[in-house]
């Protein structure tokens, strides 16, 4: 009885949507199979812009392996590879600023990569604000967006509130020349020098670290405040382009507005 008493209901709500449709027609002189299209593909349209909202696409990236210096012809390959994006050695752990840093920034500049960082690796025995200061006298003059500090460098003390203050210093002083901060670390090199509870700097973005060679964040597991990374050095070695590159993937938000504007035109034609 409910069975056929719901059923009979939907057929009367079809029938008065079906007269509805009719008498509009009717009263328009609007063509039913035009109006079916149209309505086809208003329905077309909602499914794809719900798509687009969550869709985002992958970049690939490359890290300057030391000592390198990089060329046009090599940053030519990265490009017509789709890789635009690129992290340049500044600073090492012995405690020197990396001798190819302007030369690589320039060329990486002349060929417009989208996006270009530099990385310091820390110098734990020497003062955390001089290397910053001396670093950034040679490379403020160009035009570069991040700042990477590579915490996966030996010299950390065991005691941990000595490394943390360390750190927050060395950002400070980034800060304070006008550029934004990344941390490039692991899980275990994080929780062993500044401890599994410290989170102080998970406003900052994160690079972390797995060698599994795959461009996703399917491995990575919470830490340090941090619920989700910025981007992750995935390959270590790669050679190809005339060089032996470290890889990084960095996942990229497409814009819904531009594909909107794009599928509405496709509605048009």
């Amino acid at each position: 009885f409910l069975f056929f008493f719901f059923s009979s209901r939907r057929r009367h709500t079809r029938c008065r949507e079906v007269s509805w449709a009719r008498r509009c027609v009717q009263e328009t002189g609007i063509n039913a199979e035009y109006m079916g299209f149209i309505q086809r593909m208003i329905v077309k349209f909602l499914c794809l812009f719900a798509f687009l909202i969550s869709l985002s696409y992958e970049k690939l990236g490359v890290l300057v392996p030391p000592p390198g210096k990089i060329n046009e012809d090599e940053l030519k390959c990265l490009l017509r590879n789709k890789v635009d994006m690129i992290v340049i050695r500044g600073f090492t752990s012995d405690g020197k600023v990396d001798k190819n840093v302007v030369a690589n920034l320039k060329t990486a500049i002349a060929m417009n990569f989208t996006e270009i960082d530099v990385s310091i690796s820390p110098c734990v025995p020497c003062e955390p604000d001089k290397q910053i200061l001396e670093l950034m006298k040679e490379i403020k003059p160009f035009n570069f967006t991040r700042v990477w500090i590579n915490i996966n460098v030996p010299g950390w003390r065991e005691f941990k509130a000595f490394n943390q203050g360390f750190l927050e210093e060395m950002i400070a002083t980034i800060k304070a020349q006008s550029k934004p901060v990344g941390i490039l670390t692991t899980k275990f090199h994080w929780e062993d020098y500044f401890g599994p509870t410290y989170s102080k700097q998970s406003t900052e973005p994160l690079m972390y670290q797995n060698f599994d060679k795959k461009p996703n964040f399917n491995d990575f597991v919470p830490f340090g405040g941090w619920k989700t990374p910025n981007s992750k050095h995935y390959y270590s070695g790669n050679n190809f382009c005339k060089a032996n590159w470290e890889e990084y993937y960095k996942p990229q938000d497409i814009s819904i507005l531009f594909y909107l504007t794009k599928i509405l035109s496709l509605i048009h034609i």
